[in-house]
């Protein structure tokens, strides 16, 4: 039996419920990222993330300086999400632990949460998910759907993207394959690149990888593997300025190189 009455949840605690859903989901976010992903911007952006931590919703984050702060959800704000799931329309993502931030990944946090809200933006019929989440579900169903197997030391060991791009099925067809996303910001050594890449490369069950380089110097190793690998059809580099702005604190190499291309 439906109920008699639905209580009435105000516009801006559904908007600032699903906000933090996202953020959840992704594990951190900047201003930067929340205004690309929900067409705020940076300034309105800051405001919201900067009201909903004076509401213990969120913690802030001051880890790097030069460095945008980060954001993650506090206990109240995953209920407050999690509560009001139904009525604002969107998916709260379960079965995710809390988020930590650490100096150490602090860069890459930043870029990833960068690229991730891009990407929802760019490619809106598609699902995009981060690196908790794809453990999450691998862990859930009991098999791979984006990561592969890499040999590092004689040990044969899991290697997850940042991201996974899940393109929409056609009527009547098959789902695509996933579409692993890199985000490279420093310059590894060859043999790691070596080794991850050719995991990739072997990995059947994707669609294709997708790196975004922070520099011309990352850009210019990880081709030099790709190529060296003959895997040129299976993965492609784009430097990390094709796909996000402006990111206090990064040194974006200039624009150039190919857009990501959804195989749908």
């Amino acid at each position: 039996m439906a109920p008699i009455y639905e209580r009435y949840v105000p516009q801006l605690v559904i908007e600032r419920a699903r906000m933090i859903a996202w953020v959840h989901g992704v594990g951190a976010t900047t201003p930067e990222a929340l205004a690309v992903w929900d067409g705020l911007s940076v300034a309105g952006a800051k405001e919201r993330l900067d009201e909903a931590a004076g509401l213990e919703l969120l913690e802030k984050h001051s880890v790097l300086v030069g460095y945008s702060d980060l954001y993650t959800p506090t206990r109240a704000g995953r209920k407050l999400a999690r509560k009001h799931a139904d009525a604002g329309g969107y998916t709260y993502p379960e079965g995710l632990r809390p988020a930590g931030v650490t100096i150490r990944e602090a860069r890459h946090t930043i870029a990833c949460v960068s690229v991730a809200a891009a990407l929802e933006r760019r490619y809106p019929d598609h699902r995009i998910i981060s690196e908790r989440e794809l453990h999450r579900d691998e862990s859930q169903r009991g098999r791979r759907l984006a990561s592969v197997n890499v040999r590092r030391g004689g040990e044969t060991r899991s290697h997850f993207p940042d991201i996974v791009i899940w393109p929409p099925a056609p009527p009547g067809e098959p789902p695509p394959l996933p579409i692993a996303v890199e985000v490279e910001l420093t310059v590894k050594w060859k043999e790691e690149l070596t080794t991850i890449c050719r995991g990739w490369a072997r990995g059947g069950h994707l669609g294709g990888v997708v790196y975004y380089a922070e520099t011309t110097r990352v850009e210019a190793k990880l081709l030099d593997v790709v190529e060296a690998l003959q895997a040129e059809e299976m993965i492609v580099v784009n430097p990390l300025s094709s796909i996000v702005g402006s990111l206090p604190g990064f040194e974006l190499s200039p624009l150039e190189g190919d857009e990501l291309e959804s195989d749908d």
